[in-house]
């Protein structure tokens, strides 16, 4: 099946998937973003392949008006998700929004707030102090998993506050990214353990290390890049020393047990290290695509085939907006990080198959009017048109013209979508719910044509 999908998409040459397929090469990223296929043809594929359906890797948070249409640049969500092009992969390494911009957290998502009807209620916030649960302000961001929360009175986990809420969504499909790796977690300790080793005999053990756990978090919810090197026979994180790396690697599975079984976690928090690691975004995507995500009800390989190819919808930050902005995805250093990673995982591991990961950019879907303003529906389908009638390369310049010329056609909602940093919209008065709407011509793009007119929106200031 997953050699049917290159093929089928023309995605690999013939010479990269036969290295797959023999196992000389382990891994092998591909943006759709650059890509010239069809939008149309992805989302057939998507809804033929049986049991195929590609994560969404959204944050814990607010995400009831997401469900409803009117979430601003997080509508893509919606269209994604709703319509069954996708199923929300829950991360859960967010943190809490703080009162300003600048001190960091997830202002986007606002997981340490409750959204209601566009109007945001803080939630009152608590984490381990040595003793027992503190209050704390929102001067600094908390690593969520840490983190408590009140309920009617009563002490509650906040993950659990949002999962109950996220899972009573008609229509959603929420899973939590850590549930894969947990469901794993011998496995996981096992490859864990087999990559700080390795880690530590190469000429660049600090860039090596950081590829595999990013940040370090203290059990008051206080999160950060970390210094992690080699103590004797054992590991130093921030100060803490781990006798081994398999003691280091279990103690890695611990925030992802404070997403799957956060009650669990804070009855024994007494008792555990006071730093733990927080495994890197690489990592974790190169471990979850292993794990089948892309077939959330089936096995991630199929016995006939010879190489996994993982379908991922990636959001702003993730995927960008080629050719303004790559993401983060196609980095020369998260490229060489989890390239390095499963060619040490495929030498070790019979479970770590060669992997094909295959980025769908899901900001093409921000190119969806809302059914609440119908008047957009016209206008956009006019930039497809002229979009696809530009010469190949002149896409972004042929949508930024047009941008300059009929702005003033669509609506403040449409066009707010693009706006630099914007999440959730909590303004004290909601929209009125709705559906994505695709435009004549929309699934006839390419995602290489989609993603310039998203990076067009945002270079042309439309939003402003």
């Amino acid at each position: 099946m997953s050699r049917r999908i290159t093929d089928e998409l023309d995605l690999l040459t013939a010479a990269d998937a036969d290295r797959l397929a023999d196992g000389s090469r382990s891994f092998l990223p591909v943006h759709l973003g650059t890509r010239d296929v069809p939008i149309g043809a992805l989302l057939d594929l998507v809804h033929k392949e049986d049991a195929l359906l590609p994560p969404r890797s959204g944050h814990l948070g607010n995400w009831e008006d997401i469900a409803l249409g009117r979430s601003g640049p997080m509508d893509f969500n919606t269209a994604i998700c709703g319509q069954g092009h996708g199923y929300p992969l829950i991360y859960g390494f967010t943190r809490t929004e703080t009162d300003t911009a600048d001190a960091g957290g997830d202002g986007v998502y606002l997981p340490g707030s409750l959204v209601e009807q566009g109007r945001r209620r803080p939630l009152p916030l608590f984490t381990w102090d040595g003793r027992g649960f503190a209050p704390r302000d929102r001067s600094r961001p908390l690593f969520c998993p840490l983190v408590r929360t009140e309920e009617q009175g009563e002490p509650t986990p906040l993950v659990d506050v949002h999962l109950r809420r996220m899972r009573a969504i008609t229509g959603y499909r929420f899973e939590l990214e850590a549930s894969s790796l947990v469901a794993h977690d011998a496995t996981v300790t096992a490859m864990l353990t087999v990559l700080l080793e390795r880690a530590a005999t190469r000429d660049n053990a600090r860039r090596a290390f950081a590829d595999l756990i990013s940040h370090a978090v203290r059990l008051d919810g206080e999160v950060a890049r970390c210094e992690l090197r080699p103590d004797g026979r054992g590991y130093r994180l921030d100060g803490h020393h781990y006798g081994s790396a398999g003691e280091l690697a279990e103690a890695a599975l611990l925030p992802f047990r404070a997403l799957t079984d956060p009650a669990r976690f804070f009855e024994r928090i007494s008792d555990l290290p006071p730093v733990l690691p927080v495994v890197s975004h690489l990592l974790t995507g190169v471990l979850t695509a292993m794990f089948g995500t892309h077939y959330p009800d089936g096995p991630a390989v199929p016995a006939d085939d010879p190489f996994i190819t993982h379908l991922h919808w990636g959001a702003r930050s993730m995927a960008g907006c080629p050719p303004r902005r790559g993401g983060y995805f196609t980095s020369r250093a998260a490229v060489r990080g989890m390239r390095s990673i499963s060619e040490c995982l495929a030498g070790e591991f019979t479970e770590a198959s060669p992997l094909c990961v295959v980025l769908l950019p899901a900001p093409v879907f921000m190119l969806c009017p809302a059914s609440t303003d119908p008047g957009d529906a016209e206008p956009m389908a006019a930039l497809f048109r002229a979009t696809a009638a530009a010469r190949p390369g002149e896409e972004y310049d042929a949508a930024l013209t047009w941008l300059g010329a009929h702005r003033d056609g669509l609506s403040d909602y449409l066009c707010g979508r693009f706006r630099e940093g914007s999440g959730i919209p909590y303004g004290g008065v909601p929209r009125e719910p709705a559906v994505p709407v695709e435009p004549e011509g929309f699934r006839d793009l390419t995602f290489r044509q989609a993603s310039a007119i998203v990076a067009a929106f945002e270079e042309a200031g439309a939003c402003g």
